[in-house]
């Protein structure tokens, strides 16, 4: 090949660089243009993608050094973070080295040919015309090379990687799904880790590792090296969580959304979660529930007609910060007959006073409970002083008493057990934050609807037996706490 040649070659490179540098510089215009052109179907766009793309060109970096994804199945994270990343980094790092390592040999080895082919293609030599080819040795589904020493490495969980070495670890998918329920294989993919898999990066202190799986149990992998974080300072993770319907607010979708409408409607996945609420909350809402570990059972939860007779009482747990992390305000209203309780209504979130102070009334309003209880602890008295005042002049009457509680919370959740497994307790089927809580127990963050149902009958145990509501008044008001239907005896319409 003359110069002439060599300088009309550089050119046309120069060219396609040129006419490709927003995908060479950008992982999701890359796997975009890629569909598109290569593919030939349009990728479904939506926020998740993003957000993973930006975690991973932090991973190629270094600026971040260990990320935990949680995403339900069926996302794209596959396709995104096993296929596409690996061969994208290649024009940034030609000699950069990736181990992939997924439940199963056959698994992981088929991640290995689908990024060949992402790198084989017509497109990505567009994108970046320099890329060398495979070496012919080094061309298989598990060991593939390029002449320029780019690496991917294809292996199973609980394998050994003896003579590999990597800069970049992805662990995609670690345990299979019949493997979930088994201490043994949690152990032993936990075990790996620490053995093997961590020691194959050529700097651990430098490269990055990318663990990316749904939650499958409470002691699964994410959970087990989070826990040594908490517990030992060790290895500091960054850790993106996407439950499949929104459990807190972001800059994306708002809360009880669907993460992912055009692929996941809200109602599809509501219907998912009424027929298999333990595995929804595992892969679909990244909270494990370890059957074995729960406190609380759904056999235990009772759905049963709600009575006639009865004595109404409401409690209140307030929180007045309203920061993402900060816990939610709680009311609760209860009926009682004889040692049986029935759920009529709770509110839970974030509210400011003024706000908690409207919603308490809403109870008060709708439910005419005999006496309202008020968790009051420092600031928190306030919401007493203001309520007593409203309702004066409101001409609404109403018993608020203040109340403080001293013992450990989650033994006095723990007193509902025997409540709920007598069948004491009823709820309606709609009621799933509360459910979700009950199952969860004491594992998740947010525990204050079954505190408040907890304060709420100790409470109640203490109170003289008085005449009991005969009928059941349900008011409905608008936003302007105006009626807009009255005097309905319909006990079915609670």
């Amino acid at each position: 090949m003359d110069i002439r040649q060599q300088a009309l070659i550089e050119r046309a490179f120069r060219e396609l660089e040129r006419r490709h540098q927003k995908q060479r510089d950008s992982l999701v215009d890359f796997i975009q243009y890629y569909f598109e052109h290569e593919k030939k179907q349009e990728l479904v766009m939506n926020w998740h993608i993003i957000e993973i793309a930006n975690r991973l060109e932090k991973d190629y970096n270094w600026e971040i050094k260990r990320l935990i994804i949680n995403i339900p199945p069926r996302a794209l994270k596959t396709e995104l973070v096993s296929k596409c990343f690996p061969v994208w980094c290649l024009w940034k790092n030609n000699q950069l080295k990736f181990i992939n390592i997924s439940y199963s040999t056959d698994l992981s080895q088929s991640y290995s040919w689908e990024a060949r082919d992402y790198y084989k293609s017509s497109t990505y030599k567009k994108i970046f015309p320099r890329s060398k080819p495979l070496k012919e040795d080094k061309n298989t589904r598990q060991h593939r090379e390029t002449q320029d020493w780019w690496q991917y490495y294809a292996t199973w969980s609980k394998g050994t990687i003896t003579w590999i070495w990597a800069d970049i670890i992805i662990i995609d998918d670690p345990l299979k799904p019949k493997d979930w329920e088994s201490d043994l294989e949690r152990t032993a993919v936990n075990n790996n880790y620490h053995n093997t898999i961590k020691s194959r990066l050529n700097k651990p202190s430098e490269w990055a590792i990318i663990i990316i799986m749904q939650r499958v149990h409470d002691d699964d992998l994410c959970w087990h090296l989070l826990e040594l974080q908490r517990q030992w300072l060790w290895e500091e993770r960054e850790v993106l969580k996407i439950p499949a319907i929104m459990e807190e607010y972001n800059w994306y979708a708002d809360i009880w959304e669907s993460f992912f409408e055009k692929r996941f409607p809200l109602e599809y996945l509501k219907n998912m979660q009424k027929s298999d609420p333990v595995n929804f909350s595992c892969q679909y809402l990244q909270n494990p529930i370890a059957k074995e570990s729960q406190e609380f059972h759904e056999e235990w939860f009772k759905y049963e007609p709600y009575p006639w007779k009865w004595r109404i009482f409401t409690a209140v747990d307030p929180a007045f910060s309203k920061k993402d992390k900060a816990d939610f305000s709680s009311i609760i209203t209860w009926a009682f007959i004889d040692d049986r309780m029935y759920i009529l209504e709770y509110t839970v979130w974030r509210y400011d006073p003024w706000e908690l102070q409207d919603h308490i009334i809403y109870h008060i309003k709708k439910r005419n409970p005999e006496k309202v209880w008020i968790e009051s602890f420092q600031a928190q008295a306030i919401i007493s002083y203001w309520l007593k005042n409203h309702l004066q002049k409101a001409n609404i009457y109403c018993n608020i008493e203040e109340i403080r509680q001293h013992s450990e919370k989650e033994a006095k959740i723990r007193r509902l057990i025997p409540l709920y497994r007598n069948w004491l307790i009823y709820h309606k089927p709609w009621m799933s934050e509360l459910e979700s809580q009950l199952l969860k127990f004491p594992r998740w963050a947010h525990d204050d609807i079954i505190d408040s149902l907890q304060m709420l009958y100790n409470l109640y145990e203490l109170q003289p037996n008085t005449k009991t509501n005969n009928f059941n008044l349900n008011i409905e008001y608008d936003y302007l706490w105006r009626p807009v239907m009255s005097n309905i005896y319909n006990n079915n319409m609670i």
